[in-house]
């Protein structure tokens, strides 16, 4: 016999003296019976228990594996649900993003034209520049195509912004400097009363809204300095008169004594006509003390100016007349030796030597001519 069928055996035979044989004795209706257990049938008995129990808890753990498996199918069918979910979520707030991106765009569009149309009337821009409406055209844009195409929109819209602005600067400091070759200073015809309730504006956007901002402004400076350029009163009060008193302090024609004189005095014959200097509105027309009968015109931007001793008036209070419209007749009314035109140009009240004014340069003459026409033909496109 080998070791091994020796040492099953002897296993066997361990076995058997844990389950060894038994007699049952069972008394029933006075007979004693004898029931023999067998230590074979011990052994068979727990083999079968034994795999009972066996197949039991393997079907248990087999149905708890099954359980686990389903919950961890629901938790992945969950978590997908919730990546779907948040997959939507994310599309829907780039759609969102790009609609407000689209609107942003276009509102900006609507600013730059608006700005434009309102300081330069109907201008045609570069084909590099965004056109007008283009914003509005875009249908939802999907992806790099889209992106590009409103990034693109939004650069082009930053650099013409840039480019208005640099050029808006640089005509207001030329507008400055012919205000300064009539001898006087832009910062006293640009200096207004203002106020009213503060409302700070604040750009969305660090880059592109605060160029748009910084636009406004440069326009409205321009267009305040422009309007003060138009509001100078240059051309001669009337045709064919000699200058008998400058300006400054003088001997008083009637007493000897020293007095500032605040105007020219223009020598001429009766009724000579009297012609605006400048575009504006009659503010007085009438008797004036010393001044005799007088006209008064607001040229805006605080130049008024005084046109004294006339021998009659032929304007009202509240009338528009332009540049060279005659409003009354050359006469000696008033504190007047003889007959003659007492002129004054008086910026924000003070009086001002108006000598410089009357002797500019022709291109002076000629920027301030054309940035009245122009702003006079703004002003009819947009009425």
């Amino acid at each position: 016999m080998t070791q091994t069928g020796r040492g099953l055996s002897g296993l066997i035979a361990r076995i058997r003296n844990y389950f060894p044989d038994h007699e049952l004795h069972i008394r029933s209706g006075g007979k004693l019976r004898f029931i023999r257990i067998s230590s074979k049938f011990q052994i068979r008995a727990l083999a079968i228990v034994a795999l009972a129990l066996f197949s039991w808890l393997a079907f248990t753990l087999l149905m708890v594996g099954l359980q686990l498996q389903g919950a961890s199918e629901r938790v992945a069918l969950d978590q997908r649900e919730q990546q779907v979910e948040a997959t939507e979520q994310q599309v829907e707030a780039y759609r969102e993003s790009v609609e407000d991106r689209i609107a942003s765009v276009a509102e900006r569009q609507r600013m730059l034209d608006a700005l434009v149309e309102r300081h330069f009337g109907n201008l045609e821009l570069d084909e590099d520049d965004v056109e007008p409406g283009e914003a509005e055209r875009i249908a939802a844009p999907e992806g790099e195509k889209g992106a590009a195409l409103l990034a693109r929109l939004e650069a082009n819209q930053f650099a013409f912004a840039r480019r208005l602005r640099a050029a808006v600067e640089e005509q207001t400091e030329e507008t400055a400097d012919a205000i300064r070759e009539f001898g006087l200073d832009p910062r006293m015809l640009t200096r207004r009363a203002m106020g009213g309730p503060l409302r700070p504006v604040a750009a969305r956007d660090s880059g592109i809204d605060e160029e748009i901002i910084e636009l406004e402004v440069a326009l409205n400076r321009l267009a305040v300095m422009e309007l003060s350029l138009r509001a100078i009163p240059s051309a001669r009060p009337t045709q064919f008169a000699r200058m008998t008193s400058p300006f400054g302090i003088r001997s008083d024609p009637f007493n000897g004594g020293r007095a500032m004189h605040t105007g020219i005095d223009f020598r001429g014959s009766p009724g000579q006509g009297i012609l605006a200097t400048g575009g504006g509105r009659v503010v007085f027309a009438g008797r004036k003390g010393g001044y005799g009968n007088c006209v008064e015109i607001d040229h805006g931007s605080g130049v008024v100016t005084r046109y004294a001793h006339l021998s009659r008036i032929e304007v009202r209070p509240g009338q528009r007349v332009e540049r060279g419209a005659r409003i009354g007749g050359m006469g000696s009314t008033g504190r007047s030796t003889a007959t003659h035109l007492h002129y004054e140009v008086r910026i924000n009240g003070r009086a001002v030597n108006p000598r410089p004014l009357l002797e500019a340069d022709s291109h002076v003459l000629e920027i301030q001519s054309l940035i009245a026409a122009r702003r006079d033909r703004n002003a009819v496109e947009r009425g």
